[in-house]
This record gives structure tokens, C-alpha cells and sequence, in this order.
């Protein structure tokens, strides 16, 4: 038989098996699933303290990292035999540059503050220090730019 021959690496479980009716249903309904986890948002205190020790999305970086990894696959890395940059490394690197200039400069990313949340403010007036607390009463909303 020719399933006889199917090798178990060639499997890929998350991929439906069409040769199964609860294989083929389980993949439709999966579709229809929620994440069951909630990401738990960042404390404010560790976004503060982590700042300046990330340098931000450096396109030469991950691309090399790519091309490192290509050897992984079987592909051919390192210069050419007539010692010129392969062509694949050179689209690599301008791949790499084009998504992060995207990002970076077309990415937009809004965040909602959800009402009851406490707000601390301070600042000055007048040169007098002016210290503010309360909470949020409705939906506050605000931007930031990607790196």
C-alpha cells in the first residue's frame, strides 16, 4: 500500500489528517477557539526600568542571525566560490531592512486605559509642586511609536 511508505517525520501534527472525519472537524473547530490564556500586561515599574536597555530593531542584526540559520535548512552560506556575497544573503538582508522599516515607520500602536484605573499624577504650577490622584472615568486612549 502506498500509505505504507509514509515516513512519521513527514507528519506535521498540526496539520489535519484528511484520511480522518475527527481529525478534519477538530481542525475546522479549532478555528473557532479563543485563546485561553490572558497575556498579563507588563508592570509599569519594569517598562521604566527595562528602558534604554533595549537598543531597538537593528535590520543588519537579524538578518545575519537569518543567515546563520540558513545552514540549518541545507542551504548554501558564505561567499561565492568566486569569493563575491551570495545573491540569497544580499535579498536576505534587503528583506529584513524593507519589514523593519515598515514597522518601525508604519506600525501604529494604540493602547486603551479601561475606566477605574488609579491615576498619579505630578507636576508644577506656578513653581509650586501639584500632586494629583484619582481614577479614570471614562476609556483614555494614547499612541506610541515602535522601535
Amino acid at each position: 500500500m502506498a500509505n505504507e511508505n509514509i515516513n512519521c517525520k513527514d507528519i506535521n501534527p498540526n496539520e489535519p489528517d484528511f484520511r480522518s472525519p475527527k481529525s478534519i472537524l477538530a481542525s475546522i473547530l479549532g478555528l473557532f477557539k479563543l485563546p485561553t490564556s490572558i497575556q498579563t500586561p507588563f508592570p509599569s515599574p519594569l517598562i521604566l526600568a527595562s528602558k534604554g536597555t533595549r537598543q531597538g530593531l537593528s535590520p543588519s542584526k537579524i538578518a545575519s542571525r537569518i543567515i546563520q540559520r540558513q545552514s540549518e535548512a541545507g542551504a548554501p552560506t558564505g561567499p561565492l566560490p568566486s569569493g563575491k556575497v551570495s545573491p540569497s544573503e544580499i535579498m536576505e538582508r534587503i528583506r529584513v531592512e524593507e519589514i523593519t522599516k515598515a514597522i518601525v515607520s508604519e506600525m501604529a500602536i494604540d493602547v486603551a486605559i479601561q475606566p477605574g484605573t488609579v491615576l498619579q499624577a505630578t507636576g508644577t504650577a506656578a513653581g509650586v509642586p501639584v500632586v494629583s490622584v484619582g481614577t479614570i472615568v471614562g476609556i483614555a486612549s494614547g499612541s506610541a511609536l515602535a522601535r
